[in-house]
C-alpha cells in the first residue's frame, strides 16, 4: 500500500484524487488499488495545498521523490494555480504492521 494525505480544499481533493492516485501508481508501477491518499482537513490561513507521500527508505526518496513532486504538482496545478508542497515521510517496513504483524515489501510476514 502506498498512503498519502492531501492537505487542501473539499473541492480540489475531488477533482485530483484520482489523478493523483494514477500518477503515484505510475512511479511504482503499482496498481492505483494499492494508492491510498485521505484528505486531512486541518485549521489554516493558507492557500497552497500539501500533499505528503509515505516511503519506506531513503533511497525511495532519492529514487521517486522528484518525479513524485513533478507530478503531484502538475495534477494539482491543471486545476488550481497555487503554491504546492509535495513532502516526504519515510516510514521503515521495520516500523510497519499489519493486523498486528510486521510487514516486508509487498506481503504481510508468516
Amino acid at each position: 500500500m502506498l498512503f498519502a494525505e492531501f492537505y487542501g480544499t473539499p473541492s480540489l481533493f475531488a477533482d485530483v484524487r484520482s489523478a493523483l492516485e494514477q500518477q503515484i501508481a505510475a512511479v511504482f508501477k503499482a496498481s492505483v488499488d494499492d494508492v491510498v491518499i485521505r484528505r486531512i482537513e486541518a485549521e489554516s490561513d493558507y492557500s497552497g495545498t500539501e500533499i505528503w507521500i509515505e516511503l519506506s527508505s531513503d533511497e525511495q526518496l532519492a529514487r521517486y521523490g522528484g518525479e513524485l513532486a513533478r507530478r503531484v504538482t502538475s495534477v494539482i496545478r491543471r486545476h488550481a494555480e497555487m503554491d504546492v508542497w509535495v513532502l516526504f515521510r519515510v516510514v521503515p517496513l521495520a516500523h510497519v504492521y499489519l493486523n498486528g504483524e510486521p510487514r516486508t515489501r509487498g506481503l504481510a510476514s508468516q
